[in-house]
């Protein structure tokens, strides 16, 4: 909710702590939040010579200027751009079960692990998949699948990496809505905009930007 040194040190970097009892954390928490600080000092003394912040969306406009303290002045709300001409003619294949679908980076901040535990929780006939470049956490997510019952596992598909030029025809055409399932906050995800163009419904959190295009019910 807020920018301090100390919090981040403990909450953000306490996987690089070396030391397993509370004298040698103390000393680790100590050093990180030292590094924080003058990474902060750092970065508040760069944005003293940028003339003009943009931010895609209102919520990161206000960070910058409430938390960040970045002069008004120097803030400006500028949404992304995007070719509307290869964002239509949507036509969803009918002949499958309602599918759900997540499109990006295999990290824990996106929440993969999350959505499919929920999806695990559906017991009508409905699909999954999940489109993305493989990385070392991949295979943790597999194995996180490969304890569910065998017919939940048999309705999750893992899907290969796209062409952005071809979300329509190759990702969006094969699922009925699109989960974003970030367990950190989102600034403006241009797969939301992208959704919301061909008329998709998105599934996320009323958090930060994702709250913002996403509207409950519309």
């Amino acid at each position: 909710d807020s920018q301090e040194d100390s919090k981040c040190a403990t909450q953000c970097f306490k996987g690089f702590f070396s030391g397993d009892n509370k004298e040698d954390q103390g000393v680790d928490a100590a050093y990180w939040t030292e590094w924080v600080a003058r990474r902060m000092k750092h970065i508040k003394d760069i944005t003293s010579k940028v003339d003009l912040f943009i931010a895609p969306s209102q919520y990161l406009l206000h960070r910058f200027k409430d938390e960040f303290g970045i002069p008004k002045e120097k803030l400006t709300y500028l949404d992304y751009g995007f070719n509307l001409e290869e964002l239509k003619k949507r036509e969803r294949i009918t002949r499958e079960p309602f599918t759900f679908g997540y499109i990006g980076t295999h990290i824990p901040a996106k929440g993969i692990q999350d959505l499919i535990i929920a999806f695990s929780y559906i017991k009508e006939d409905c699909l999954l998949r999940i489109w993305g470049r493989p990385r070392e956490e991949t295979a943790s997510l597999k194995s996180i699948i490969s304890t569910l019952p065998s017919h939940i596992q048999k309705r999750i598909e893992w899907k290969s990496e796209y062409r952005n030029q071809e979300i329509v025809s190759d990702v969006f055409n094969h699922i009925d809505a699109l989960v974003v399932p970030s367990i950190w906050v989102e600034n403006s995800p241009l797969v939301i905009h992208e959704a919301l163009q061909v008329r998709l419904p998105v599934i996320t959190a009323n958090v930060g930007g994702m709250a913002e295009y996403v509207h409950h019910g519309v």
